[in-house]
C-alpha cells in the first residue's frame, strides 16, 4: 500500500513496500519539507531494511542530495539497513561529478530511467 508523505506542484514523496519514492523536480524551496517528511516516516518504520528510489527525479540539485543524505542519517540513527538506492540519470551525473559515489552505503546503488519508478 502506498502512503503519500508530501506533495506540491513540482514534487511528490511517497512510501510503499519499505521504500521512499521521490518524483519530480525537488529544489531548495521544498528540500526541508521533503527531508522532514522522509525522516518522520523512517522514524515510524518498523522494518529492518529500507530503500530509496529517486529514479523519478527529473531535475536535481545539491538540495536533492542533501535530502537523500538526511534520510541516510536517519536510517543509520535507527539502525536500518539501506538495501538499495535507485537514482535517475540526472542524480547519477551530479553524484559522479561531485565524486560522492562512496557516500551512499547501500548494498546496491543503481541507476534507472523514470519509466521504472
Amino acid at each position: 500500500m502506498s502512503k503519500a508523505l508530501y506533495s506540491d506542484d513540482v514534487v511528490s514523496l511517497e512510501a510503499r513496500e519499505g521504500a521512499l519514492y521521490l518524483k519530480g523536480a525537488p529544489g531548495f524551496h521544498n528540500a526541508s519539507d521533503l527531508a522532514t517528511s522522509g525522516i518522520q516516516w523512517l522514524q515510524g518504520f518498523d522494518g529492518s531494511q529500507v530503500s530509496f528510489n529517486l529514479c523519478g527525479v527529473s531535475r536535481t540539485s545539491s538540495a536533492t542530495i542533501s535530502v537523500l543524505l538526511e534520510w541516510l542519517r536517519a536510517a543509520q540513527f535507527k539502525k536500518l539497513e539501506v538495501d538499495r538506492i535507485t537514482l535517475s540519470d540526472s542524480m547519477r551525473e551530479l553524484i559522479e561529478m561531485a565524486e560522492l559515489g562512496d557516500v551512499f552505503p547501500a548494498h546496491e546503488t543503481s541507476f534507472a530511467s523514470a519509466e521504472e519508478a
